[in-house]
């Protein structure tokens, strides 16, 4: 399990035309990365990457049970709870965005363990400051979308597991942001605490990363809102 002991590295300010790169190294998730020399160590003991083939949780048996503070919580303690509690961290920047500084102090205590939610919360809060100023200086909508695409299990163990999520963050902010795709693998790292998994560590990396149709073309952020105009989200949430 990675150390939390330690701060990640983080990107810079969010630029006048904000990348999604920039973006999610501080609203997606918060790095509490092993130093330089810990790497090499931890991947030796890690057991492979399983690649046998699971079906997907089924959400009433794994989770999440209940919505504290914004986030799902809840899951089942086993691999498929493990399975859900990940994918539902690794994309809680979509709800990040939304939240007042205090919300987010709140919904991180909810999901981190003990040692690493007071400086996630700080390490969030700061980044989503930064975003949240620069997209509200949009005179149109904010498309802010973060889902997952797939999910692989590391390792698990009765306390701790390792879960790899591949996630999409989609955004779009007129005069801020042109319309724009990211893929990252989001590692999230978990503990049984208190009778529900935390997160305990997460890393990401970019990619894997798909090219676009040959029939696709850029888009401006102005003629990208206006051809999802009266589209609902799905899940459910108005575009702001």
């Amino acid at each position: 399990m990675a150390s939390a002991s330690q701060r990640p590295h983080r990107a810079g300010a969010v630029l006048a035309v904000v990348t999604v790169g920039a973006l999610i190294v501080g609203v997606a998730a918060t790095r509490f990365a092993v130093g330089p020399g810990d790497d090499a160590v931890e991947d030796a003991g890690r057991p492979a990457p399983t690649t046998a083939v699971r079906p997907a949780p089924h959400a009433d048996d794994a989770g999440p049970t209940a919505e504290r503070a914004g986030l799902p919580v809840g899951f089942s303690h086993d691999e498929p709870g493990a399975v859900a509690a990940a994918v539902a961290y690794a994309t809680a920047a979509q709800r990040w965005l939304y939240f007042s500084d205090v919300e987010i102090r709140e919904a991180v205590a909810e999901i981190a363990t003990p040692l690493a939610a007071p400086r996630m919360a700080d390490d969030v809060v700061g980044d989503v400051s930064m975003a949240r100023e620069q997209l509200g200086a949009s005179p149109g909508r904010v498309w802010w979308l973060v889902r997952p695409l797939a999910w692989r299990v590391d390792s698990f163990a009765t306390d701790e597991a390792r879960v790899a999520v591949w996630v999409v963050t989609i955004l779009s902010a007129a005069d801020v942001a042109v319309p724009q795709a990211e893929y990252a693998t989001v590692t999230v790292d978990l503990a049984w605490v208190d009778g529900d998994w935390r997160i305990d560590a997460v890393q990401d990396t970019p990619g894997p990363t798909p090219m676009t149709g040959p029939q696709d073309q850029p888009w401006d952020a102005a003629p990208f809102d206006e051809a999802l105009d009266g589209f609902t989200r799905m899940d459910g949430e108005p575009v702001r």
